[in-house]
Formats: C-alpha cells, structure tokens, sequence
C-alpha cells in the first residue's frame, strides 16, 4: 500500500504537522522503511496509535523530543498527539496502526493494561525489547492479520483479536524489562485522575499541592502512588510535562520565548529561561537555533 509524502521544508510551523497514515481506517499495517513518508524526518504527530516493530536497522528515534535507541527486535508504541521523529536511516520492521474505536474495545477487554506498561503515556520507556522466540510470533500475527485485511470483508473481531495479542504481549515483554511497583486499582484510578488533570492545568498550576487539593488526597500520598507507578513524583511529572510542551511550542511556533513562557504560565520570563537550561544545558533560543540548523 502506497503512501503519498508531503514535501516539507525544515523551518517552524504554527503547528505540528500530522502524519495521516490511518486515514479513518480502523486498523492498517504498513512497512516501515525509511521512505514511507517524508515527514517521518521532521517533528510530526500522528492521527493514530501505532505499533512499532523493528527488525533492521540501527539509528535515533525520537518522542516528545526524548531520544530512544532504536534497534533490532525493540517494539515502540506510540499514542496520537505526541511528536514524532525518525532521523533518516535504513531500517525495516511492521508499523500496527489502529484508532480510539479500536483501542477504547480492546481497554474494554482487558481494563488493567490501560496506561500501564508500554500503553502508559507517562513511561520513560515506551519499549520493549522482543526475544527471538517473541519477535518471530510477532511476525506471524502480523501476517495472519495481513490476510485478513487483504480479504474481501475483514473482520473486525478478527482485526481486534490479532490487535489485542500483539498488544499484550509487547506489554508482557515492558514489564518484565521494566517492573514497577504493584499499584492497586484504587491507586491506579487515582493516578489516571492525576495524569488526566496534569494535561488539563499544567499550563496554569505548576504546583505539586494544587493537584493533591484538586484530587483531595494528601501529596504524601499523592507522590508515594506515582513514585510506584512511574518513578517520578508529582512535581517531576509536571517538571516533564512542562519541558515537553516547551520543546514542542520552541521547534514548531512562531512564538516568541517571552510568549512561550507567558502561555506555558511563567509570570517571568527569566524564570522561564532558568527552569529550560536547567533540564536542557542551553538557553531556550539555543535550543530552537540548533534544532532549525
């Protein structure tokens, strides 16, 4: 299946271009090879959630401005709306894209998996490193899903199923390679509340105490159940949530630095400066001149 690129020069956009390759579909695969489309290349997001199965090649990935290795036999997984970059090297591998209709059945199968594991939109590690054994089970869905795409009808049961195992079993893989401490479903709950409320005030709250009073829980406890969960406290969380956006807004907006700290809530610009060098070793406008170079 054919994928049309986008011409598009490296310079700042007013907002992050997306990557349409679902198309309203409600589940594709595609190779992944370097040329598959030409915003890979740049900051992009996506209209789905994707799968990513690499069995070749060697190179730098990056989400949300974090870079990851990427290798052979390692499975990314990545949620609609975060930025997206591939540098330009050879690679191949299987790309599993599937919508919210998709992914909301399959958290109605199985509602613990949901943000846990690879699926946790939080995780400083969104990967997980497939065993031979795995990778070669991998490809054998894939494929079984493959023929059913290429039917005259495909199932979407079918679709979920093949779908739901490959999801599973990568989140087997993450946690296995990367344990965190048993949350139970109160504690669960409540941390999803925490991550839901952090994207809708981080602009404005940048305190650890407004979230706990919000969610009317003390920040003991509050910051003892994301340490078991994500090995970040509250205010960390909010640390990183704030430095991504200021990276995406810095590498993809026309706005000014002195705007970009007013918008992210920084009453002082200076303190806005101070807070980027501090997580980043540069001034904000180092960190947008070396990424448009």
């Amino acid at each position: 299946m054919k994928v049309q690129g986008v011409q598009l020069k490296r310079k700042k956009t007013k907002k992050v271009p997306v990557q349409a390759l679902l198309e309203g579909e409600y589940f594709r695969i595609y190779r992944l090879h370097k040329d598959l489309n030409s915003l890979s290349v740049v900051p992009h997001r996506h209209d789905h959630y994707e799968l990513m199965i690499v069995r070749s090649g060697q190179g730098q990935h990056s989400i949300n401005f974090k870079s990851y290795e990427l290798i052979p036999g390692r499975a990314f997984f990545l949620h609609p709306g975060q930025v997206h970059l591939i540098e330009d090297f050879e690679r191949d591998g299987w790309l599993v894209l599937f919508g919210e209709e998709l992914f909301k059945r399959f958290l109605n199968l199985h509602p613990n998996e949901d943000e846990y594991g690879i699926l946790d939109s939080y995780s400083p590690t969104p990967y997980a490193d497939l065993s031979e054994r795995l990778l070669e089970l991998f490809n054998f869905i894939i494929n079984q899903a493959k023929l059913e795409l290429q039917s005259e009808k495909p199932d979407a049961e079918i679709l979920l199923h093949y779908c739901s195992l490959l999801l599973l079993h990568a989140n087997r893989a993450h946690v296995t390679q990367h344990p965190v401490q048993f949350v139970s479903p109160k504690q669960k709950e409540l941390l999803h509340s925490l991550k839901r409320l952090i994207e809708q005030s981080y602009r404005e709250h940048h305190q650890a105490s407004f979230y706990a009073e919000s969610l009317r829980t003390d920040i003991k406890v509050l910051n003892k159940v994301c340490m078991q969960a994500t090995g970040f406290t509250v205010y960390k969380l909010l640390q990183e949530r704030l430095l991504t956006e200021s990276k995406i807004l810095l590498q993809t907006s026309h706005l000014s630095v002195k705007e970009i700290s007013y918008q992210l809530g920084f009453n002082d610009p200076a303190f806005f400066g101070r807070f980027f060098r501090n997580h980043v070793n540069i001034s904000p406008a180092a960190f947008r001149q070396n990424r448009l170079l």
